[in-house]
């Protein structure tokens, strides 16, 4: 299943932060930045558009900015967020352009009862979509919750004369992350009342805990760091995130996937996560959609993790007529957790009917969205067999996938668990 199933009974809204001036980060946006080859504010986003009932989003953008946000959204976002997306000029500090995009929200849900709404820096651009489902079921319970990590320097509190005032214990202590997870009026009405009373805040927990109630918390997680200088990007304003665990090794990797089906009138056809009017189908344990499947054996072959029948078997019982884009979504999640992220995707489909032209775009932005690429990295070609072999004579279809892979950023491994 997707790492971000769960929350389908959920009605989730997401307002994303972008509205900064970014004057640590020594020249220009921080969340225009480039990394690996989208934007900041781009990667930001993505574990949203995995969540089950999730609906709209809004992104806060500096004043006279709103098209500058907007040019930094890659294809994918925009067809993934298709009707469900806002940007929004934010205010003049953190607190007003929240609530600014609170209040887009409120105009554009004629209901906001029992929505969650979930608030993240756009400069966050390594949060993970189960770290995002973790919080909203939490917020749902209880009204509001956070993902918090442990200090890994000892804390002092200190004063301006320079001299160290106290020695708070570490354990009782932990760093704030984003997203934080609230129940949506309750929220809106703390951020009124802050405004009218000019309370100002660095994040919305401490809002809510002044005009709403407890908070509660769950695991955040170590590579969930936030933007503010250009040197946390590293080596990703080269083309990728992180070193990889070994020094010396390359952080580009390729891998090849292929797959075959036999047709069977009356089946659906599927490709890409897509049903394509056909009069025949591919026969398999799963849906057999067999383009989607040469492309999961591309990433686990990159990432040196087998291949889809290790861990999806035919023989198990669980994945008979499984959706192949929850099995795509799984091993894309497995390669991420490796260590490894697509950056470029080659696919050809070997059929001789029906003709995949007319569809090639549709199939395309499909891939793009269950993989979390961009749309001009996922290329689509259509061939056919001139009337050779099973293939050819209309019998079977075939699909071969080639993956460029990049090395992601690695978690500490030693880092502690939260208080």
């Amino acid at each position: 299943m997707p790492a971000a199933s769960g929350t389908a009974e959920l009605r989730l809204v997401a307002v994303v932060t972008a509205a900064g001036k970014s004057e640590r980060f020594e020249g220009g946006k921080k969340e225009l930045a480039s990394l690996g080859g989208k934007s900041v504010l781009d990667h930001a986003l993505a574990p949203f558009l995995e969540l089950e009932g999730l609906f709209f989003v809004v992104i806060t953008a500096p004043r006279g900015g709103i098209e500058a946000i907007r040019s930094a959204l890659s294809p994918t976002t925009f067809e993934g967020l298709k009707g469900r997306l806002s940007i929004v000029e934010g205010g003049g500090s953190r607190r007003d352009s929240v609530r600014l995009g609170l209040e887009r929200v409120a105009q554009a849900v004629p209901d906001t009862s029992d929505l969650i709404v979930l608030v993240h820096d756009g400069a966050r651009p390594w949060a993970s979509a189960e770290l995002c489902r973790r919080v909203s079921l939490a917020a749902a319970r209880l009204g509001a919750a956070i993902p918090v990590v442990p200090l890994t320097d000892t804390p002092k509190r200190i004063g301006p004369s320079g001299v160290v005032l106290g020695h708070p214990p570490r354990a009782s202590l932990a760093s704030a992350q984003t997203p934080q997870g609230f129940r949506f009026d309750p929220l809106l009405a703390a951020h009124v009342k802050a405004a009218e009373e000019g309370m100002d805040c660095t994040d919305d927990a401490e809002l809510w805990a002044r005009y709403a109630g407890a908070i509660s918390w769950v695991e955040g997680e170590v590579e969930n760091r936030k933007v503010t200088y250009k040197a946390d990007l590293g080596p990703a304003s080269q083309g990728f995130d992180a070193p990889m665990r070994d020094p010396m090794a390359l952080p580009f990797r390729i891998g090849s996937g292929w797959d075959l089906h036999r047709l069977s009138p009356g089946r659906r056809l599927m490709l890409g996560g897509l049903e394509i009017p056909s009069q025949a189908g591919e026969v398999a344990h799963s849906d057999g959609d067999v383009l989607l499947h040469a492309i999961i054996d591309a990433f686990l072959g990159a990432a040196a993790l087998g291949d889809i029948g290790s861990h999806f078997p035919p023989t198990d019982p669980r994945w008979k007529d499984a959706d192949s884009k929850d099995l795509a979504r799984s091993a894309a999640a497995l390669v991420a957790g490796a260590g490894w992220e697509g950056v470029n995707l080659d696919c050809t489909v070997i059929l001789e009917k029906p003709r995949l032209g007319p569809h090639r775009d549709a199939i395309r932005a499909s891939i793009a969205r269950i993989f979390g690429m961009d749309l001009a990295a996922v290329s689509v070609k259509a061939k056919t067999k001139e009337g050779v072999d099973a293939t050819g004579e209309g019998r079977a279809i075939e699909a071969y996938a080639t993956v460029l892979m990049a090395g992601l950023p690695r978690p500490d491994p030693g880092s502690a668990s939260p208080p």
